[in-house]
């Protein structure tokens, strides 16, 4: 008589009422066995299993359960890195950081720089500073700027030289070239990064309320605090976000041996 594919019959069951059920690897051997057996017991006496054919079936589930094993194991390792990354991101908290994004943080007296790229040469540069309420506080008239990294110090005053309070401010940028036409430019968020928050499996850092992910960061560096009485002081130790990255990867990879 003919015979059924027990594997193919079990991975039929696996997508579809296994599945279904929240089938674990368990019962997917319980069921191989099952198929398995059923099928010995209404072979053909007369012309029963070849001996190599039941061999290779064997060795076929054997090799399923080694690759839904691996899959476990990868489980494992996935969470560990997550883990891992969620573990170092907590030494943000305190850094100052520079990513990409509009939003810049103004302590009580004090200034703050914007920071930004154009794509190309501009004839005139307008930069825009509003308060949480979407007003405008600040307008900067840059005159023509080269393209490249631009740095602008906002000295925490509005329109009427009235120092703003502190808080989250917003700014824009409007660059334009000799023609009239838009440059591209894209503009930074620098501030202290208060407090680190993990949703839907992707951290973000919270600076002055935003989120900001992780892959946004551009540099991070000590934040010092400055007496409204003294110049802020020059230089500071900034570490690249690649650095960070390094020892993540370092530390992973001897478990990511041991798994794999």
């Amino acid at each position: 008589m003919a015979l059924i594919n027990p594997i193919n019959n079990a991975s039929q069951f696996s997508s579809s009422g296994a599945t279904a059920a929240g089938g674990t690897s368990e019962a997917n051997q319980d069921m191989f066995f099952k198929l398995l057996i059923t099928q010995l017991q209404n072979q053909d006496p007369t012309n029963p299993m070849d001996g190599t054919e039941f061999t290779a079936q064997l060795a076929q589930f054997s090799q399923l359960e080694k690759l839904d094993t691996m899959n476990s194991s990868l489980d494992y390792l996935q969470l560990y890195l997550a883990s891992l990354n969620n573990a170092q991101t907590v030494d943000f908290i305190g850094k100052e950081i520079t990513a990409r994004g509009n939003a810049v943080e103004l302590a009580d007296d004090s200034s703050a720089d914007l920071s930004y790229s154009l794509a190309g040469d501009a004839h005139s540069v307008t930069i825009e500073i509003y308060n949480q309420d979407g007003q405008v506080v600040r307008s900067l008239d840059r005159g023509p700027q080269n393209a490249g990294n631009q740095t602008v110090n906002w000295d925490g005053n509005d329109n009427n030289g009235n120092q703003v309070g502190a808080g989250v401010y917003t700014f824009e940028v409007k660059a334009t070239d000799a023609d009239g036409g838009v440059v591209e430019h894209n503009t930074f968020l620098t501030g202290v990064v208060d407090s680190v928050t993990f949703e839907n499996g992707i951290t973000y850092l919270l600076v002055g309320g935003r989120k900001v992910a992780i892959g946004d960061i551009i540099t991070v560096k000590d934040h010092e605090e400055v007496s409204p009485n003294q110049p802020p002081a020059t230089g500071g130790t900034t570490m690249e976000v690649l650095r960070g990255i390094g020892t993540f990867v370092k530390n992973a990879a001897p478990l990511a041996a041991m798994l794999l």
